[in-house]
């Protein structure tokens, strides 16, 4: 395969993928209401170069790469479904204790509860990264390609980059301009609902494996 065709086949299982609604949207949606645009941007480009990430790994190893997570797939489940119900739970609790939702489910002492956009970047690349089923979604998808070289294994890579921040960009702008018009008590109620969905999934994963 060409690097351009393996580019439009990275754009179009990168957008699949990063579009499902799951535990890492929700916490996304929540950090940007509550930190605004800008700190939901970097929380959005954490996910991104995760998926980045990913997609290298899969395009370079391909099958493989899902055949060995495949072995451990009920550990790494378990493992993501901890983090998860730890950033939930966290969040919950810290929502009972101020009143305020602080956006991500942790407090990096931003005075409006947000975190700083580093920070926020950096956690949800380690939210993302904690959960590397995501590889063998896109070493699928490589190994039906029958990716061929390295200019088309970057090429697919940089497409799955690329569709999930533009993805990723998209959303978290049009919820952190969205939070700024709701009140605070709408915004409390929305943080603690997507904080209950988190834990609803967290424990899914752990029937899962």
């Amino acid at each position: 395969m060409d690097p351009s065709a393996a580019l439009l086949a990275g754009l179009a299982a990168g957008l699949a993928i990063a579009m499902q609604v799951g535990a890492v949207s929700l916490l996304l949606v929540d950090a940007s209401v509550v930190g605004g645009p800008r700190v939901g941007v970097a929380a959005g480009m954490g996910v991104a170069t995760a998926d980045l990430a990913f997609a290298a790994v899969a395009a370079a190893a391909g099958g493989a790469a899902g055949a060995a997570l495949s072995t451990h797939e009920a550990e790494i489940r378990i493992v993501a479904a901890i983090a998860l119900a730890a950033i939930a739970g966290v969040g919950l609790i810290a929502l009972m204790r101020s009143g305020e939702p602080e956006a991500g489910g942790a407090h990096s002492g931003d005075p409006r509860r947000g975190g700083t956009p580093a920070a926020q970047y950096a956690r949800f690349l380690a939210i993302t990264a904690a959960n590397p089923l995501t590889i063998a979604s896109f070493a699928a998808v490589a190994a039906a390609l029958s990716l061929e070289g390295p200019a088309a294994a970057t090429a697919f890579a940089l497409g799955v980059g690329l569709a999930s921040a533009g993805w990723h960009l998209v959303l978290t702008i049009a919820a952190g301009h969205a939070g700024r018009r709701l009140t605070p008590r709408v915004r409390r109620g929305l943080a603690i609902a997507g904080r209950i969905a988190v834990l609803a999934i967290a424990a899914r994963l752990t029937l899962g494996a």
